[in-house]
């Protein structure tokens, strides 16, 4: 199976402002790129822990896939994969202070996405 930085990527870089392409997916023919990214994720039958773990890898945050794995079970890959592309934004434009996987829950704190849960008590 192909990682999941290949798979969009490959289905991705089609999209361009210019491209002589007019079958392509675009937000004019109804089809959001978050949309575009869910099917990619279906289509693949990419799990939350595929997920999880590219969002681990690309954080430099290892340590906290178990908590990456809790947040790709409750929301939407799309999301969190759109997160993470804002936050390797911000990184390449050096405007983060602390860390990325910091700034990443920074923007779903903001976007009102659920970051804290509570464990099961037995």
């Amino acid at each position: 199976m192909k990682p999941i930085s290949s798979l969009l990527a490959d289905s991705l870089n089609s999209i361009t402002v210019n491209s002589n392409n007019k079958n392509i997916d675009t937000v004019n023919n109804g089809i959001t790129v978050a949309e575009k990214i869910e099917n990619i994720i279906e289509e693949n039958d990419i799990k939350p822990e595929g997920i999880a773990k590219f969002l681990s890898e690309e954080l430099s945050d290892e340590k906290s896939y178990g908590y990456f794995l809790i947040l790709a079970k409750e929301n939407k890959g799309s999301v969190l994969l759109q997160v993470l592309h804002d936050t390797k934004d911000a990184d390449s434009r050096g405007v983060i202070r602390r860390n990325k996987a910091v700034y990443f829950m920074g923007i779903l704190r903001k976007k009102g996405i659920k970051t804290k849960f509570k464990k099961d008590e037995k």
